[in-house]
């Protein structure tokens, strides 16, 4: 788009709460961190959000996560307002060692938010 973004939150009924985190590198341990502030994108480009960067975290689920099963997630934007997409459970891509412990790890197939314009990635079939 032609102008700047920011994605300041996300929501989801399937989780009691939705958070922004981002991974980023401490003392050489990789951490996971909540980014209060969102993420800026500048216009012209693209965010994706994907396991090990930025990445959308759901916390305390509402509902059990089945393959192939759509997740709403709404997502919250400083000036564009609130755009719905439809994020598939992916349970072949849950990483190694991942366990249940209220986070939404199955959903990881990465999204791509452009400034100015806003959609979820294709949907398999």
């Amino acid at each position: 788009g032609d102008a700047d973004a920011r994605l300041l939150g996300a929501t989801s009924p399937a989780a009691q709460k939705v958070e922004l985190h981002t991974h980023l590198e401490e003392g050489g341990v990789m951490k996971m961190m909540h980014v209060e502030e969102g993420f800026a994108i500048a216009a012209g480009e693209t965010l994706v959000l994907q396991r090990g960067g930025a990445h959308v975290m759901l916390m305390g689920l509402t509902e059990s996560f089945e393959q192939g099963k759509i997740i709403p997630l709404t997502l919250v934007f400083e000036k564009s307002g609130e755009i719905v997409v439809d994020v598939p459970v992916d349970l072949a891509r849950k990483p190694e060692g991942a366990g249940a412990k209220g986070h939404a790890r199955a959903i990881r197939r990465p999204s791509r938010i452009r400034a100015g314009r806003h959609h979820a990635p294709p949907q398999s079939a």
